[in-house]
């Protein structure tokens, strides 16, 4: 199946409505139990964990591992499944009046390889933060993710 653009593709057919979008979030760790988040460039505009929207006929596997690639350059594997998101409290407005429900698998991975790419449209900025040590102003979803995954 070709691959194409499928947030664009739903939209064409139902305009802002809400609907649900189901996608990843990968944390990934490096040897000091850091872990790697991105100040995006686009909307939320915020820190938050590297992930996206999973295409039509791709796996969540698959959408991990290019995710990860397109937001930093690195080539990661051996994804461990951490948990999911989903309801009332991934819900989000965006500025163009869309509206969805996101529905999220978080995986974690060690293993990585690579040099952080950053490329001044989707990620700003990349960085290791310690738990201790994150940003205030992380999406409600990707908290949920790292509490998950520090607290376990």
């Amino acid at each position: 199946m070709e691959k194409m653009n499928y947030v664009k593709y739903i939209r064409d057919r139902v305009g802002n409505d809400v609907i649900n979008l189901i996608g990843v979030n990968v944390l990934i760790i490096n040897e000091n139990n850091q872990i790697l988040l991105q100040k995006r460039g686009t909307f939320p505009y915020k820190w938050g964990l590297v992930g996206g929207i999973t295409e039509l006929g791709e796996s969540l596997e698959e959408t991990a591992i290019r995710e990860a690639k397109e937001e930093t350059g690195l080539d990661i594997k051996e994804l461990n499944l951490l948990g999911t998101t989903s309801g009332e409290k991934c819900y989000i407005d965006f500025p163009n009046g869309d509206k969805a429900y996101f529905i999220t698998v978080g995986y974690f991975t060690k293993s990585f390889s690579g040099e952080l790419k950053i490329d001044n449209l989707e990620t700003k900025e990349l960085k290791f933060f310690s738990y201790e040590e994150l940003p205030d102003n992380i999406p409600n979803s990707h908290r949920i993710m790292l509490d998950k995954y520090y607290n376990n």
